[in-house]
């Protein structure tokens, strides 16, 4: 699995027609004003880059499967007219174009779309795609999302972009309450040590800017691999067995993994091998997307099983107010 940064290893978009007043201020903190004309509105984006956009942006594409998720928590999946082929849709719903992977996407293709925004991601897109939406007259907007925290003020940002505010200060009041019910069950108790597998062979971890490295700490997770220098490293597996991790976790993509360390014999001194402590959880972890919260929930309740009830197969965060589930 390849993970990209904007600047770092990851990517964005510089759509900047016009300065924004505000643009010394904290760059995940969205700033806006209308234009004179009353016709446009200039919004700072994750990278602090000025972007001019109509008021109420009512064709937008989207460029990542968490910008997905988050607009359609915002409640704004019929201003959607085109996502990646990684999106998920809600099932039943009215097709929407497919515009190509985050790395690759047609913009020919999307400019036919006629958007009023495309919506893009650090953890994402490639940074060349700034350049090549401004040659089409595009306007780019970039979400950056290196931590838990900073998804929930994008989902702010988001919501102020398309006019959606109240919407998203009642998601966002909901998401942090969840996470704080989290942290108040595992306060007082000791982090379990984690070994997060993102990727088999070779051996992928989340390293110390990882945004999954925040996302386990805030389940009650200490990842044997927070002291990796990047973000998602190669990592020695005969570093990681003398770590010896408590807990082992992956995604279903990696389930054969977790198999094959159970039967290797230089894995079996390790106490998650030991005690059958290998799980496979949701992809929701990794997303910097709403979905995240869930994602943290699932992982709490699996390191700490005397301390949270399992939900009632309640539905996804994207839509419990409006009875849509998002993916």
């Amino acid at each position: 699995m390849v993970r990209y940064q904007f600047g770092r290893p990851h990517r964005r978009i510089p759509a900047a027609l016009l300065v924004c007043a505000a643009l010394a201020a904290d760059v995940h903190s969205g700033c806006g004003r209308r234009a004179p004309d009353g016709e446009t509105l200039i919004l700072k984006d994750g990278l602090g880059r000025a972007v001019q956009l109509p008021p109420r942006p009512r064709r937008i594409v989207s460029l990542a499967p968490s910008v997905t998720d988050s607009l359609l928590a915002l409640g704004a999946r019929d201003r959607l007219v085109g996502v990646t082929d990684f999106c998920t849709l809600p099932d039943g719903d009215a097709p929407v174009a497919r515009v190509g992977g985050m790395l690759n996407p047609n913009l020919e293709t999307i400019r036919g779309l006629r958007p009023d925004v495309l919506v893009a991601t650090t953890s994402g897109n490639d940074p060349s795609l700034a350049r090549e939406a401004a040659s089409l007259g595009l306007p780019l907007y970039t979400i950056d999302t290196p931590d838990v925290e900073s998804v929930l003020r994008s989902l702010l940002d988001l919501s102020r972009l398309i006019a959606e505010r109240e919407r998203g200060r009642i998601l966002v009041a909901d998401l942090r309450s969840r996470l704080s019910a989290v942290a108040s069950g595992i306060d007082e108790k000791r982090p379990v040590r984690v070994l997060f597998v993102v990727w088999g062979d070779p051996l992928v971890v989340p390293g110390r800017s990882s945004f999954l490295t925040d996302a386990l700490a805030r389940a009650g997770a200490s990842s044997i691999t927070s002291d990796a220098p990047a973000a998602y490293p190669a990592f020695d597996v005969e570093s990681a067995i003398a770590r010896a991790p408590e807990v082992i976790l992956t995604t279903p993509q990696n389930r054969a993994v977790l198999d094959r360390l159970r039967r290797e014999p230089a894995w079996s001194s390790v106490p998650a091998v030991r005690s059958g402590s290998l799980f496979v959880v949701s992809e929701s972890i990794e997303q910097p997307g709403p979905r995240v919260v869930s994602g943290i929930e699932e992982v709490a309740r699996r390191l700490h099983p005397g301390l949270f009830a399992a939900p009632d197969a309640a539905p996804p965060v994207a839509s419990r107010r409006r009875g849509r589930l998002s993916p």
